[in-house]
């Protein structure tokens, strides 16, 4: 990495040695606001969406960019101000590489208290169980009062040691992995390409099956070809008998069933003794809907006399769409009913 990768926010010739694998534009601390967010009552899939609303209400920027190194069930997160960097970015003509906080670059302590030297004054922190647990930055070096107010701030003891970092950069974040570990492999990033990947090697698989069952398909289809044109007189022989048998149910069910015509002169005869108009006819699945046209019609009594009638098993009188109308539903026998529906 070249110096002009760490001069992207300050003018330090102490850095400018660093080595980084890729190259890389660091923000140094003074930029940058941190807090650690606690997740343990959170399921997993709400756990980003959370943190980006906490980023937003805890940030003074109109468009604040993160690094989040989540841990269990705590989110240890950087936050900046991406417009700010990119004013300064564009006014030093530096490239679009990737943007690393400074802190990434600083290895990370299992637990303690640490006065941290950074590319542009100090940082306390305080770690517990590899986590990031409060930090704060000093323009100068921090005296016995800040490490005081520090400790009763983060809640550590009083008799807990400090040490002092060193300035010496590291060659990558501290959090990247191995890409076989587990978080790359969970990661946004590596985990898309690795089922595509998983998936190439599945379709080639197949692929070749399937050229292989072509090739054997060619030597069995002569022998096929032989069977089939005696099977073939079968099939059809099969096929008429099914056809003339359907066709022969048909007939039978038709002759033993109750026509329309008949259905209608039996609703007719129910309704004999009333003066209406019918305004409509229909009827499906065993069931025959009659709408009929009269003012201050007895239902009562005209149900009475269609329940006389054998050939219906139920009759029910509905409200029509006027109060002049009304719908009278005639349910059949189950043998007319399925007769009928073949017709």
């Amino acid at each position: 990495m070249s110096s002009e990768s760490i001069k992207l926010l300050t003018e330090n010739s102490v850095y400018e040695s660093a080595s980084l694998e890729t190259p890389t534009l660091i923000i140094p601390r003074k930029y940058l606001f941190y807090q650690c967010m606690s997740f343990e009552n959170v399921p997993r899939t709400l756990r980003n969406n959370l943190l980006l609303q906490r980023v937003r209400q805890l940030s003074p920027f109109n468009r604040p960019a993160t690094w989040q190194v989540s841990d269990n069930n705590a989110a240890q997160v950087w936050f900046w101000d991406a417009d700010r960097v990119d004013r300064i970015r564009d006014q030093q003509t530096l490239p679009a590489l990737n943007l690393v906080p400074e802190v990434m670059l600083y290895p990370p302590l299992d637990n303690g208290l640490r006065v941290q030297p950074c590319i542009e004054g100090w940082e306390l922190q305080y770690w517990s169980g590899r986590v990031l647990r409060h930090s704060r930055w000093f323009a100068a070096k921090p005296n016995f009062r800040d490490h005081a107010d520090f400790v009763r701030v983060c809640g550590a003891t009083d008799d807990e040691a400090w040490c002092e970092g060193e300035a010496h950069l590291l060659s990558k974040p501290w959090n990247e992995k191995a890409f076989w570990s587990r978080e790359s492999l969970q990661s946004e990033f590596i985990a898309p390409r690795l089922v595509l990947g998983l998936f190439l090697a599945w379709f080639c698989l197949q692929l070749g099956m399937a050229l292989g069952v072509q090739i054997k398909k060619a030597f069995l289809a002569e022998a096929v070809a032989n069977k089939s044109e005696t099977l073939a007189d079968l099939v059809d022989q099969r096929d008429a008998t099914l056809q003339q048998q359907e066709f022969n149910q048909a007939v039978s069910a038709l002759v033993q069933s109750p026509s329309q015509l008949h259905l209608l002169a039996q609703v007719s005869t129910c309704l004999s003794a009333f003066d209406f108009t019918i305004l409509s006819w229909q009827y499906q699945s065993g069931q025959t809907a009659v709408l009929l046209q009269q003012e201050n019609l007895d239902t009562r009594a005209l149900i009475e006399a269609c329940n006389q009638n054998p050939t219906f098993t139920d009759v029910r009188a509905e409200p029509g769409a006027t109060p002049s109308q009304t719908r009278l539903l005639f349910t059949l026998q189950d043998d007319a009913s399925g007769a009928s529906d073949v017709q």
